[in-house]
């Protein structure tokens, strides 16, 4: 049941504007790969950094709490609340998402991880390969040599359908090194780490004279495994997570009533982005269809049916959510072609409307970030409204943090991080 449009009715004089400035640190202080090496992992395109995740983390919960992600994407806030003596919960419908953000958080040390490693790829030769009759995707021929890809679909058979704790972070590792730009990855080099396509690819590695390496997995995972664990992995790590796969709009299938003390997450803008296109190499890993898993994510380009899904997940967000507790929800503008011209969307403010309106969260304010790559300016959301901007240029287009909050949670806090010695308190050695 939401509040009446009277009681929550908004102005400037009651919505908080903040800017970096205004804030004794934030997550712009930081250098820009700070945070834990397993952070690193695997690539997840347009996730936050863990700085981000830190700083409110920081800002809103104590040692003990429960900060959940409703919308893990690559499990950047169940791992940076656990490493700070949180519990780190999270859930995410897609499921490159749920595995990359499963494996991160329940590690194996490099005593279980190799062994492990090496029973599967013996268990991988014994395959039967002949001819590449494993092969289902003709397009992969592009990244890989025959070599390289002969092992790929063999230890990907034997992975099939095990979703231990063990097989996740093989898996894991895996989406890790499938392709990218450097000799690392098992592909040919890659301009980044988007799964491109085969004829995109094609051209790429023609115009530069790229050759299919002959690569081995064992080198490469157990190169990304000593990454991964270049900062100390606390042994207890997986007993203060839980991950779960499911939709958004149903928390309460997966986490208690009033079990939760911090919400960090990023929900979708709109049709920004199609993870699921890019990540198409590390969806045919994983042995998931590609149009199976977009059919489950939000992507969409209609205001409405966009308004309609974060209604229903900030009540669900609500419900899970304690007394007198918070919800920060990163999103950012969105840039549309409509027939009267190019205009900028304001998601942020689009889902500060339907807290405001039709649900009981009030809001508490909003941080605002211009991502132009060169000055990285800050500015202040001083309205709470929903508008198309005209005239706006892409080097404007804004970053916002919303601030929600149920009930009366204490929001004097304001972490001062020294981000040069900031380090993972109580974290164990490794065993």
């Amino acid at each position: 049941m939401s509040k009446s449009s009277e009681d929550k009715e908004l102005s400037e004089e009651n919505v908080v504007a903040e800017t970096t400035e205004d804030l004794q640190s934030t997550w712009k202080d930081a250098h820009r790969n700070w945070g834990h090496s397993l952070h690193r992992l695997a690539p997840y395109i347009g996730g936050f950094p863990p700085s981000l995740a830190h700083y409110f983390i920081r800002r809103f919960s104590k040692s003990g709490d429960t900060v959940l992600d409703p919308f893990s994407g690559g499990g950047t806030t169940p791992l940076e609340a656990a490493l700070q003596n949180r519990n780190g919960y999270a859930n995410d419908a897609f499921s490159y998402a749920y595995v990359l953000s499963k494996a991160k958080c329940n590690p194996l040390s490099t005593s279980e991880f190799e062994p492990y490693l090496d029973t599967k790829l013996d268990e991988a030769r014994k395959v039967d390969n002949e001819e590449m009759r494993l092969l289902d995707n003709d397009d992969l021929k592009v990244f890989y040599s025959d070599h390289t890809l002969d092992q790929i679909l063999r230890l990907r058979e034997v992975l099939h359908e095990d979703d231990s704790r063990k097989a996740t972070y093989l898996n894991g590792i895996m989406c890790g090194i499938l392709h990218g730009p450097s000799k690392m990855y098992l592909s040919l080099q890659t301009k980044d780490t988007y799964s491109g396509t085969a004829n995109y690819v094609r051209k790429y590695a023609k115009k530069n004279d790229l050759q299919r390496p002959e690569r081995d997995i064992r080198p490469k995972a157990l190169r990304k495994q000593e990454l991964a664990h270049e900062d100390t992995v606390p042994a207890s790590l997986g007993e203060r997570t839980k991950i779960t796969r499911g939709d958004s709009r149903n928390l309460l299938n997966s986490f208690e009533k009033e079990s939760v003390d911090l919400i960090v997450t990023s929900p979708p803008y709109m049709q920004t982005l199609d993870y699921t296109w890019n990540n198409w190499i590390r969806l045919w890993w994983l042995n998931e269809d590609r149009k199976s898993e977009r059919n489950k994510l939000d992507i969409t380009e209609d205001t409405d049916k966009y308004r309609r899904f974060m209604r229903e997940c900030l009540h669900s967000m609500y419900d899970v959510l304690a007394p007198d507790s918070v919800a920060v929800l990163i999103v950012g503008d969105v840039q549309k072609n409509l027939a009267s011209g190019k205009r900028t969307l304001n998601t942020a403010a689009i889902i500060a409307e339907e807290a405001r309106n039709r649900t009981d969260f009030d809001v508490h304010g909003i941080i605002s970030d211009a991502y132009d790559l060169d000055s990285r300016a800050y500015v202040v959301f001083n309205r709470l409204k929903y508008d198309h901007e005209e005239d706006r240029k892409e080097k404007d287009a804004i970053d916002r943090c919303l601030i929600l909050t149920k009930g009366d949670p204490d929001m004097q806090s304001d972490p001062d991080i020294d981000w040069e010695t900031e380090s993972y308190t109580g974290l164990e050695q490794n065993q």
